[in-house]
């Protein structure tokens, strides 16, 4: 595997740019958060004083109808920060404002009833994270508190698609999508007010767990990271049918975990944070300790820095982010208490840019509540993934057992698993453990806050920074009789209710491409913007025209720059994405489900565009691939096929007319990378489909 470093110097591929003196450099350049200690607090559940759900207000025509408000609150996410830490979020109308909770506002929907939504921005005319103003779409003059709401996972008419450009803010302006006054929200809610959106779900998609976040662009990576983001579940009958007969948990059962994933690092206090960031204060006037701290300064000795004609900006992007302190539910570290029962853990990776690959080991000691750092060999019980962002998997997959894959879970991907822990003795002492390198494959020791990696802030056994250890599961005493064992069906457990699949997948073979489905290539790409910024880029198999005049071709086009994936409604393609950059990229498409191909080695050094030069033969997805997905890795090095047929949501499914998009025409939607740094900066581009 070529090393970023490495790659961005010698691939001819990228022609980005000369390298002007670039370091890369063993210095710790963060800040990081203060001494927290792990697993003092329980992992807040989707119960009554946990995350709260939202409640219905009403109905509109069929839709089930939820009023939520944008807002700016204050959360405790450890009892040991000396303040409460501020926090965007949304609020639902059954939650007074002042009590709401981070991540609140998750949404249960039934399959084949709509969801219609009044959103009303009330954020703060200022951001609670520095806002760079050389990004596109973050220009000096637009708003701070521009948001919209994107279902990830839904298939939804374009205008509720929460596009980047589809952005509200409190004083009643509209982003170029979301037209004049708001017009493309008005063709779903005529009557919206200065300041509002509505989005309309007919909910057609089988069961899964689903979230929404903000997609403002510009601002997507710092909004979302405020906490513009939470959990969107569908159930239907087919699920329910396998609750019956099957003995899995429902989506409310007390079995059933939500796990949502996020790192972040904490505002320590003014005379650490003089000696850690000397110009957080100055930048951020009204932050205090305990608040969110981001990254805010562009350092050429952590990431590397091309032939930019234009001095950095003082309040820059950076190409990924890393926290050192992971929340789960919005608790540092917390504990989770279980019986030794069979339970469903539903995850998703809501970080910005860290890959997890979440095992359970058992605690050091493995037992009392001392039982903190974990013990990597000594394996707790294995998972059976169910489920993907996709919905059912045709087969379980078991994972995380002896001569069993990993589970790998990459930013905006979800698993559904089963966990046994019943022959876990009482007392016991579990750790979710993850040691997946940031960045992904291949990370730098700089974004591993491991405590054995020297390049750890100094930290006592226990606390915080440390992202290996996620979560501890204490298992205590069975309370009343013992559950009936789940038994799931060893094939054929998809979903009815999504539809035939496009290709049929056999287990560890890969498919060759469909006989008359049109191909389209297109290329992930590094290069470096005009500061120099390493930046991240899709783009086609041919480079723009006219030519960018470097001495290898260029293939990255910027979002703003003319569509290039224009599609006919009702066209079924295959993709061949080729992967020159040294990521892992977490590719997630709007508006469709796609299923994995094949994936194939190609020489990088050598790709001038066009046909690759194959180096290996078609590798098969993963078993817990199969099926429908619409966030799919893409590995550096390889080509990843996959297949995906474009269609609209129903016209009887869609109790309005759907306008075309002022911006783009037709119905405009996006595909893109979502390690969010690299989606903004500037790894989208529009899919438009007529």
């Amino acid at each position: 595997m070529v090393h970023r470093r490495e790659f961005i110097k010698t691939s001819a591929a990228l022609g980005a740019g000369v390298m002007l003196g670039a370091k890369w450099q063993p210095v710790w350049a963060y800040s990081n958060s203060p001494g927290l200690a792990k697993f003092v607090a329980p992992m807040r559940d989707v119960t009554a004083g946990g995350i709260p759900v939202a409640a219905s207000d009403g109905v509109v025509g069929t839709a089930t109808h939820y009023s939520l408000t944008l807002e700016q609150f204050t959360d405790q996410l450890h009892p040991s920060l000396p303040n409460l830490t501020r926090l965007w979020g949304y609020r639902p109308s059954n939650i007074a404002s002042g009590l709401n909770k981070h991540l609140g506002g998750i949404i249960v929907a039934n399959r084949g009833t709509a969801v219609q939504i009044t959103a009303t921005n009330s954020l703060p005319s200022s951001h609670i994270i520095p806002v760079d103003r050389t990004i596109p779409g973050a220009e000096v003059g637009q708003p701070e508190n521009r948001a919209t709401i994107h279902l990830h996972g839904g298939l939804v008419p374009w205008v509720s698609d929460g596009g980047p450009y589809s952005w509200f803010e409190p004083n009643g302006g509209y982003g170029v999508s979301a037209g004049a006054g708001g017009a493309s929200y008005k063709a779903v809610n005529p009557s919206l007010t200065p300041g509002q959106a509505e989005y309309y779900y007919p909910n057609m998609q089988g069961a899964r767990m689903m979230w929404y976040h903000d997609h403002a662009i510009g601002i997507t990576r710092i909004n979302a990271y405020a906490g513009l983001a939470t959990a969107y579940v569908i159930t239907d009958s087919y699920e329910a049918s396998l609750v019956t007969a099957n003995n899995l948990p429902g989506p409310l059962d007390p079995r059933t975990k939500y796990l949502v994933f996020q790192d972040k690092i904490f505002v320590d206090s003014a005379a650490a944070m003089a000696l850690k960031d000397p110009t957080w204060f100055t930048t951020m006037p009204l932050s205090q300790p305990g608040d969110l701290w981001y990254a805010h300064v562009y350092e050429p000795a952590r990431w590397m820095l091309g032939a930019g004609g234009l001095p950095l900006p003082a309040v820059s992007c950076i190409p990924e982010f890393f926290g050192d302190t992971i929340l789960v539910n919005g608790t540092v570290a917390p504990f989770l208490e279980v019986e030794p029962r069979q339970y469903r853990f539903r995850m998703l990776n809501a970080c910005n840019a860290r890959f997890l690959n979440p095992r359970l080991v058992y605690a050091q000691g493995a037992t009392g509540v001392a039982a903190t750092e974990a013990s990597p060999n000594a394996a707790g019980p294995a998972f059976i993934q169910i489920g993907t962002e996709g919905g059912f998997l045709p087969a379980p997959a078991m994972l995380n057992g002896p001569k069993q894959p990993l589970l790998l879970v990459a930013p905006g991907e979800r698993a559904d698993l089963i966990v046994d822990f019943s022959l876990v003795p009482a007392g016991s002492r579990l750790i979710l453990y993850s040691d997946a390198q940031a960045p992904f494959p291949k990370g730098s020791a700089l974004n591993d806050y491991s405590p054995n990696n020297p390049k750890t802030p100094t930290s006592i056994p226990g606390s915080t920074p440390a992202t290996r250890t996620l979560l501890q599961i204490r298992v205590k005493a069975l309370v009343g009789a013992a559950d009936p064992l789940i038994t799931l069906p060893a094939t054929g457990m998809q979903n009815p209710n999504d539809g035939p699949f496009l290709v049929t997948q056999v287990p560890g073979v890969p498919n060759a491409l469909p006989v008359g489905i049109p191909v389209r290539r297109l290329t992930l790409n590094e290069a470096f913007d005009a500061w120099g910024r390493l930046i991240q880029m899709l783009g086609t198999d041919q480079p723009p025209v006219p030519p960018v005049g470097k001495a290898a071709p260029a293939f990255g086009r910027a979002y703003d720059a003319p569509p290039t994936e224009n599609i006919v409604a009702g066209t079924t393609e295959v993709w061949e994405i080729v992967n020159t950059t040294a990521d892992t990229h977490p590719m997630h498409f709007h508006l469709v489900n796609v299923q994995v191909l094949s994936r194939q080695a190609f020489s990088m050094k050598q790709y001038i565009g066009g046909i690759p030069n194959y180096q290996g033969p078609l590798m098969a997805p993963d078993l817990n691939e199969l099926g429908w997905k619409e966030t799919v890795r893409m590995n550096p090095g390889e080509v990843t096929r996959v297949i995906m047929k474009f269609d609209l949501p129903a016209a009887a499914t869609v109790p309005f007319t759907v306008p075309a998009s002022p911006r783009t025409g037709g119905n405009e939607y996006v595909w893109h990378c979502h390690i969010l740094e690299h989606e903004e900066h500037d790894m989208m581009r529009p899919l438009v489909v007529t």
